[in-house]
């Protein structure tokens, strides 16, 4: 068991009381001692001193059961014992789940070992943005298209927006579609139908465009009239970004059991470090609840120590007061003699004491 240090604890009022209550023992002591010595009292045949100190030694006692009514020695004691049964009671509970999320943590690292993460988490938006941005600048550069049909610009802008999300989830689909197929030729058939029907779409918008440009370069310069724009690069334009679109998302998305070992993975770490949090949180609240108990045992230890202190003053007086009375006594003897039971300078009383060395942990 270790040894707690105590903090020092005074109360000058009782320190005070219990002073001036001495002042009066040692008071009372003298004249007590002067009473009994004019009366030639003890006899110098007499062996027991005690029936003549009997008296100041209750007065003594007296005061060491004031100062324990004041600080209460087994209260103190029985709240320590009582907050270490209820801080352990606290604690087991606690203690019984920390196993329980050690086990867990070494599951969760064995666990986090066995998986092989080949895609991070950014990858799948990352895929996305490679294969939308290209889609929206060419949706995007056909938006006067969209004003030719009579939308306005606002309308013109959503309806480019749209365009280029039907196409950058075609260009995500584009495997799973052609996978439809039975054959390597069934395959290869619809890979030949989504490219001329794609073509066809982006000829139809290119065409539009170039007729657009061709009027307004007429419309705005002197010479237009012999500008004219073909609506072939464009459309070439086009199916090069769907294509690019297209490859991005066959070679750099994660297929779904990638995908699924991502969640997996991130899962894993996501409980890990939670269960690192847990263990962490149930450390830091048992040691607060120690940390409880141990203010108490430091307080309540000081008052103690504080107790025991005052109780050897008192002690240490009792028995100064003892040779006293023996010296007074003898001072004020009409017969001058030295009785036979002032031959021993030990104190003759055994004093209760409420505050006894201990260990309050």
């Amino acid at each position: 068991m270790k040894t707690i240090e105590t903090n020092t604890y005074h109360r000058p009022e009782l320190t005070a009381d219990v002073q001036e209550q001495l002042k009066d023992f040692e008071q009372s002591n003298n004249i007590d001692a002067e009473d009994h010595g004019n009366r030639n009292k003890p006899l110098l045949h007499e062996e027991n001193i005690k029936p003549y100190l009997i008296g100041n030694y209750h007065k003594a006692q007296a005061i060491i059961s004031h100062v324990a009514s004041v600080l209460q020695p087994a209260a103190l004691i029985s709240e320590v014992v009582e907050n270490e049964k209820s801080t352990e009671r606290k604690i087991q509970p606690l203690r019984n789940k920390l196993v329980i999320i050690k086990q867990k943590a070494v599951e969760l690292e064995k666990a986090l070992k066995g998986q092989h993460l080949e895609y991070g988490r950014l990858r799948v938006p990352l895929v996305w943005g490679a294969v939308c941005i290209p889609l929206l600048g060419d949706a995007m550069l056909n938006r006067p298209t969209f004003e030719t049909y009579g939308y306005n610009f606002i309308e013109s802008v959503g309806m480019s927006l749209l365009l280029a999300a039907s196409l950058a989830v075609l260009a995500h689909c584009f495997r799973k579609i052609v996978a439809l197929g039975k054959t390597v030729w069934q395959r290869r058939a619809i890979v030949a139908v989504i490219l001329l029907l794609v073509t066809v779409l982006f000829y139809y918008l290119a065409d539009t465009r170039a007729s657009y440009l061709t009027h307004e370069a007429a419309t705005y310069t002197g010479d237009g009239k012999d500008i004219h724009f073909s609506p072939i690069p464009f459309t070439m334009l086009s199916v090069l970004l769907f294509g690019i679109a297209v490859a991005i998302n066959y070679f750099f998305f994660p297929t779904k059991e990638q995908r699924k070992a991502t969640r997996e993975y991130y899962a894993l770490k996501h409980e890990y470090a939670f269960n690192t949090a847990e263990h962490e949180r149930i450390e830091k609240e048992i040691e607060a609840l120690k940390q409880l108990h141990e203010e108490l045992v430091q307080v309540n230890g000081s008052i103690y120590v504080y107790g025991s202190k005052l109780e050897d003053m008192i002690i240490s007086h009792a028995q100064i007061a003892f040779a006293t009375w023996e010296k007074v006594n003898m001072m004020h003897r009409p017969d001058n003699g030295r009785p036979i039971c002032f031959g021993s300078d030990e104190y003759p009383f055994t004093f209760q004491r409420n505050f006894k060395p201990i260990n309050l942990n």
